[in-house]
C-alpha cells in the first residue's frame, strides 16, 4: 500500500529534478524535491496551527496550485481532508462542516464562505483562506500563503492503517446535500493505476497532464493530479476552464493527456481557436461524469489522434466499468481489472440477478480495495447503499451476450408512462442527433391521463428553436411513439454538478418556459 505522499516521495527519488507542478495564475513551477520539500514545510505549518493527525479538515476550493499542496500537506501529517464543492452555496458549506464535525478548514478569500465557515467551526479551529485576505478582514482567518513552517518542527512521517481513512470526498448531490465518502488508505494504489490498465497511460516524464477535472471529485485528484505526479509527470493546474487558453496550453507545453468531461470536448471543438494541429500532442484522452452523445464522440475521434476511452465509476466505487475505442458505441461498458459486477432484478435483493438481455439494476462488489468504506457520520445510508458485500448504483443496466453492458440511465429517472417504461438515455440520443441541438435532457412529468408524459428539455443553437422540426425528426427515428417526448423546454443551459452531470432533479423543479404540448 502506498498513500499520495509515498507516491510523490518516490517519484521525487527517481526524477529529482523533473517538473512535478505548474501553476496558471503566476509563473511558478516546483521540481519533485521541491515539491516535497514544500509539503513537509506546509505540513508543519498546520501542525503549528493546532491541526493533529486524525482530524477531518475541509478544504473548500477551486483548481489551484495551493489546493494540490494543502490536500498532500494535510496527508503527510495524518489529517483527513475533507473536499467540498467550491461551487456550493456558503450555507451549504456551512452546513457540511458541521455535520462533519471538522477541526480545521481551508477555503477561497470569499467573505460569505468565510463567515458561513467561521459561524461553524469550534472557536480554536484554523480556518485559512487561499487566494489573499477577505474584504473586511474577518478576525481569526490567516492566509494560506503564511502557513508553511520549519520542516524540522514537523513529526517524524508514519505509514497510516490500510484501513484507516485518508480522504473524504462528496457525492455529485443529485438528491440533496451531498454525503460525505470515507476513502480509506488502501484504495489510493487502484483508485490511480487503473489509468494505466486501463487508459493506457504509461509511467515516465513524457506525461503532461492538463487538469481540467476539479481536484475536489475523485477523478481531478486521484486521475488527474496523482496520476500526473504518481507517474513522473508534470500537472499543469487548469484553475478556470476557458477552451481557447486550453487549445493554447495544449499546443504550447505539448499535452499528453486530457481527461475531462464531454463538456470539456465539447467547449474545445467549438473554440474558435481550434485547429486538431494545435492537440497533435495529445495521446490519451479520457472522459467520465456522463455518457458523450455520439455525434460529439465522433467529432473528437475525428479531431484528436489519440486513444479514447470512456470511465464509469462514482465517488464510492471509482472506476467499475470502462470502454476503450467507444466510437459507435458509447453506453457499452465491460468491467475493470479490480471489478466484478452484476445486475440485480429492479427492486429486489442484491442476490436476485437477472439474465443476460434483462434490464436491471448495475451492482458492484463492495469488497474491492478501491471502494469506500462509508459515509461520514450516516451509517444507516451506508447499510442502504452497501447490502451483504455489494454496492448499489442506482443505474440501470443490461447484460450483453458478449459479456458487456449496456447502461441505460438511473434507476430514479426511469419515466413510466401508460404503465410503459421509457428511459431518457434513448430519446437523448437520437434528439443529439439534429445538428442544432447542444445538450438535452429528458425527464418526466406528473399527468392525469398518463401518469408522466416525457418532456424534453433541449440547448439548441442556431436561433429560434423548431420544435416541429425536433417532432418531424422523432417519428421519421425508430423511437416508438410512446417515447416522443410530449413537451419541450428550451433553456440557455442545463444544470449540471461538479462533475458535469445533468441535474434531473433541478430541470423538474425550474420554473422554465412552457412551450405548446405537441399532440
Amino acid at each position: 500500500m502506498q498513500t499520495t505522499f509515498d507516491f510523490v516521495r518516490l517519484a521525487a527519488t527517481r526524477a529529482p529534478d523533473h517538473c512535478a507542478i505548474v501553476d496558471d495564475r503566476i509563473e511558478r513551477s516546483l521540481t519533485y524535491l521541491q515539491l516535497v520539500d514544500q509539503i513537509e514545510a506546509v505540513a508543519a505549518g498546520f501542525s503549528s496551527l493546532g491541526i493533529n493527525a486524525g482530524d477531518i479538515v475541509a478544504t473548500c476550493l477551486g483548481n489551484s496550485y495551493e489546493h494540490g499542496l494543502a490536500l498532500l500537506a494535510l496527508e503527510r501529517l495524518g489529517a483527513i481532508p475533507a473536499l467540498i464543492n467550491a461551487r456550493l452555496k456558503s450555507d451549504d458549506v456551512g452546513r457540511l462542516i458541521e455535520q462533519g464535525r471538522m477541526a480545521g478548514a481551508i477555503v477561497s478569500a470569499d467573505e460569505s464562505i468565510v463567515a458561513a465557515v467561521k459561524d461553524v467551526l469550534p472557536n480554536s479551529a484554523p480556518l485559512m483562506t487561499v487566494g489573499g485576505s477577505v474584504p473586511g478582514s474577518i478576525p481569526g482567518a490567516t492566509e494560506f500563503e503564511s502557513s508553511p513552517g520549519p520542516a524540522e518542527n514537523l513529526a517524524s512521517y508514519a505509514r497510516p492503517d490500510a484501513e484507516a481513512t485518508a480522504f473524504i470526498f462528496y457525492t455529485s448531490g443529485t438528491t440533496g446535500l451531498p454525503k460525505g465518502v470515507e476513502i480509506p488508505h488502501r484504495a489510493t494504489d487502484s483508485r490511480m493505476l487503473y489509468m494505466s490498465t486501463q487508459c493506457g497511460l504509461v509511467h515516465g516524464t513524457h506525461n503532461k497532464v492538463l487538469g481540467l477535472m476539479p481536484m475536489f471529485h475523485v477523478v481531478g485528484f486521484y486521475s488527474v493530479l496523482m496520476a500526473a505526479l504518481g507517474l513522473d509527470g508534470t500537472y499543469y493546474v487548469c484553475s478556470d476552464f476557458s477552451p481557447g487558453a486550453a487549445i493554447e496550453t495544449i499546443e504550447s507545453e505539448g499535452i499528453t493527456l486530457l481527461y475531462g468531461a464531454p463538456a470539456h470536448f465539447h467547449g474545445i471543438l467549438e473554440a474558435p481557436n481550434f485547429a486538431p494541429e494545435k492537440v497533435a500532442s495529445v495521446r490519451n484522452l479520457i472522459y467520465a461524469g456522463s455518457a458523450m452523445p455520439g455525434p460529439l464522440l465522433d467529432r473528437v475521434d475525428a479531431a484528436f489522434d489519440a486513444k479514447i476511452v470512456n470511465i464509469y465509476g462514482t465517488t464510492e466505487i471509482m472506476n467499475a466499468l470502462y470502454m476503450a475505442d467507444p466510437v459507435g458505441r458509447p453506453l457499452t461498458y465491460r468491467p475493470g481489472f479490480y471489478s466484478s459486477v452484476r445486475v440485480g432484478r429492479l427492486g429486489g435483493s442484491v442476490h436476485d440477478e437477472v439474465d443476460a438481455g434483462v434490464d436491471g439494476e448495475l451492482l458492484v462488489d463492495a469488497s474491492s480495495d478501491a471502494n469506500f468504506t462509508g459515509y461520514l457520520h450516516r451509517p444507516e445510508e451506508t447499510i442502504e447503499k452497501v447490502q451483504d458485500g455489494w454496492y448499489r448504483t442506482g443505474d440501470i443496466a443490461v447484460k450483453r451476450d458478449d459479456g458487456d453492458y449496456d447502461l441505460r440511465g438511473r434507476v430514479d429517472d426511469m419515466i413510466n408512462s401508460g404503465g410503459e417504461n421509457i428511459y431518457p438515455e434513448d430519446i437523448e440520443a437520437v434528439l443529439l442527433q439534429m445538428d442544432n441541438v447542444v445538450e438535452c435532457s429528458v425527464i418526466g412529468e406528473p399527468d392525469e391521463k398518463w401518469g408522466e408524459i416525457v418532456v424534453a428539455c433541449l440547448v439548441v443553437s442556431g436561433g429560434e428553436p423548431d420544435q416541429a422540426a425536433l417532432d418531424r425528426h422523432l417519428r421519421a427515428s425508430p423511437l416508438a411513439d410512446y417515447k416522443r417526448p410530449r413537451k419541450y423546454r428550451f433553456l440557455k443551459e442545463l444544470p449540471k454538478n461538479a462533475a458535469n452531470k445533468v441535474l434531473r432533479r433541478l430541470l423538474r423543479e425550474q420554473a422554465a418556459e412552457m412551450r405548446e404540448d405537441v399532440r
